[in-house]
């Protein structure tokens, strides 16, 4: 009887990874398909751009196409495919962001299926798996009479057109969460995410590795990352003096490390700037400014408050009925401060001259929002295995589900339109 229960829990355990392999695959297929629609398409966009842009790229010119836009990753994928997989231009670009999308999803249902045992000591992963495939695809709730883009104004944890972004996003929630581990095994507690990494010093050179891999990919969620994490960490100094017996020091020294972690990626910031601004790429003739708060906000958005709502509702509702987790937990609290610091520097900090439309800073609030929006399916799974009985917890549970599902609806309607679904 014992041998057939183990052999019965065995097979169960996989389960969860037969479908995350499924899931994975529809995902790669819809963004495959959705690429291949934008090349097409007879308006100019992003995905049109970066294409020709890695197409141009050769190793003799590698300096001046780094020069024009100094991250490069997406870009030497796409060119690999059409160099040594011989794939036409279009091809290799739908087939790229189909694999990045793959990454992301198994990124996020890593993060989800981890968290989730954490919290319920369960395994959940079925559950994880279908909330991560929901993830990959949640829009803003579109509402045509407030705002008919349903993208502009709102933005969104999936902005499909920019295939920078979305490479950027499964190695940012995988920095995300090596950071969480340092702050558990800082405050002497188990790592969360990379339990197999004993020492803390490879933890720390995962981080920093990490960093500076999304640095090259995209340096917008470093933008955001390195700000949230100093007002994590000044937040925990400033506890730690107030508290009677609070280890001052001891938060200083982790600060410390954690900086020289940074360093490398902070120094490649430094030259992306410099080809940016300085060297006469892509960005030269602009530069960074402060605006008045919302200033730049409010050329896409009617009203920037509803526009916040129509885009963050599921996570508004999961911090809203959970709001002690987000405050106790090292996951929720990082994930809230990344969000507000990238909201913050998307409400003041902008690109002057004729930059300023393109709002690029909103990509530090959208790398924010990704990281919340993953915690908050996290503990939704969790709260829905180990939901206590009673009407007001039923409520919760059913309502939160209820708002994710409306997300991914208006996913499906947004590449709907041009029959991206195939």
């Amino acid at each position: 009887m014992g041998e057939k229960s183990r052999t019965f829990d065995t097979g169960k355990s996989q389960t969860k990874y037969a479908l995350a392999a499924f899931l994975a695959i529809v995902l790669f297929v819809i963004i495959y398909k959705y690429t291949l629609n934008e090349l097409g398409s007879l308006e100019l966009n992003d995905l049109q751009e970066h294409t020709a842009h890695a197409e141009d790229i050769y190793l003799d010119r590698l300096w001046s196409a780094w020069l024009k836009l100094p991250y490069l990753f997406w870009h030497l994928c796409v060119k690999g495919c059409i160099k040594f997989l011989v794939m036409p231009v279009e091809e290799a670009a739908a087939f790229v962001c189909g694999g990045f999308a793959l990454l992301n999803y198994y990124a996020t249902f890593y993060l989800l299926d981890r968290t989730v045992s954490k919290l319920t000591g369960r395994d959940a992963g079925l559950m994880s798996g279908a909330a991560a495939g929901m993830l990959g695809l949640v829009q803003p709730l579109y509402m045509r009479w407030f705002n008919p883009f349903q993208y502009e104004g709102q933005f969104s944890i999936n902005p499909m057109f920019n295939p920078t972004h979305s490479a950027v996003k499964p190695i940012g929630l995988l920095c995300f969460m090596a950071a969480v581990d340092l702050i558990l095994r800082y405050k002497e507690k188990d790592s969360l995410y990379f339990s197999g990494i004993r020492k803390v010093k490879w933890l720390y050179a995962l981080f920093a590795v990490l960093l500076l891999f999304s640095a090259f990919t995209k340096p917008t969620f470093m933008f955001m990352l390195l700000p949230a994490g100093a007002l994590y960490l000044l937040a925990e100094l400033a506890v730690s003096l107030c508290r009677k017996g609070g280890d001052a020091k001891k938060v200083w020294g982790f600060m410390w490390r954690m900086a020289c972690a940074a360093m490398p990626s902070l120094l490649y910031l430094l030259i992306e700037y410099g080809a940016f601004y300085l060297w006469g790429g892509k960005e030269s003739g602009t530069h960074v400014a402060i605006y008045p708060f919302l200033e730049a906000w409010r050329l896409y958005s009617p009203s920037v408050p509803k526009s916040v709502v129509l885009s963050m509702a599921f996570p508004i509702w999961m911090v809203a009925t959970n709001w002690r987790y987000f405050v106790d937990s090292v996951e929720g609290r990082l994930s809230a401060v990344c969000y507000a610091a990238g909201t913050l520097e998307f409400c003041f900090v902008v690109e002057t001259g004729g930059r300023l439309e393109h709002l690029n800073f909103a990509w530090c609030m959208m790398s924010g929002m990704l990281l919340i929006w993953a915690i908050c399916a996290a503990r939704l799974v969790a709260v829905t295995v180990s939901c206590k009985p009673g009407k007001w917890q039923g409520l919760k549970v059913t309502f939160g589900w209820m708002l994710l599902a409306l997300h991914l609806f208006s996913g499906l309607y947004y590449i709907s339109p041009a029959q991206y679904i195939i």
